[in-house]
């Protein structure tokens, strides 16, 4: 049975730097991709994910197991993201479909619902690709941080609202809110389209 994050965090605490190195490995592609959610940029999420990982290190000692290691790691995530970029306004890159995003090294068209991957779908799937990612590059930052740990990490409305420190009613509320706005930019986009 594998050592569960909140046992290698512990382990970490008390000196074990192996423990660390199995909590990197496991955590590396999910957090290196909730930033590139965050900013379609990948040196800048890999940048973040190195410093959220260096400020587990730094806080080793002071970490206690009252809430889930993940939650933990992704409130630091949260919390560098908006300290560093959130001030700085960094605006979303639109990115090919073939870029790398998913733990297993697939791309963004992967994930598109219900999408083959006929050659002549290529720029279709590149025009629907651009929309989705200006569509959610338009939310709030409250939406957006929101509805990319809810759909990206699958977090739970607890999880998110301790990640964010809020209450789990304005989680719902964010999230509410960002999936209408998404619907609407996007039904606004096809109509567009179809003309």
């Amino acid at each position: 049975m594998p050592v569960s994050d909140s046992e290698l965090m512990e382990r970490f605490g008390d000196g074990d730097d192996e423990a660390f190195r199995q909590l990197v490995e496991r955590h590396q592609k999910p957090l290196t991709n909730f930033f590139w959610r965050q900013c379609f940029d990948r040196q800048m999420a890999q940048d973040c994910t190195q410093e959220v990982f260096l400020r587990l290190v730094r806080h080793r000692g002071r970490w206690k197991p009252q809430a889930k290691f993940t939650t933990y790691m992704y409130r630091i995530a949260e919390n560098l993201w908006i300290d560093r970029y959130r001030s700085k306004k960094a605006a979303p890159t639109i990115m090919s479909l073939q870029i790398p995003t998913g733990d297993d090294g697939g791309d963004l068209g992967r994930i598109l619902p219900g999408r083959s991957r006929l050659p002549e779908q290529g720029a279709a799937d590149g025009e629907l690709s651009i929309r989705i990612q200006k569509a959610v590059a338009s939310l709030t930052e409250e939406q957006r941080s929101v509805f990319l740990l809810a759909e990206t990490k699958g977090l739970k409305y607890a999880d998110i609202g301790a990640v964010l420190d809020i209450p789990v009613g304005t989680v719902k509320s964010r999230m509410h809110a960002a999936i209408h706005k998404l619907r609407s930019l996007l039904e606004e986009e096809a109509r567009e389209h179809l003309r």
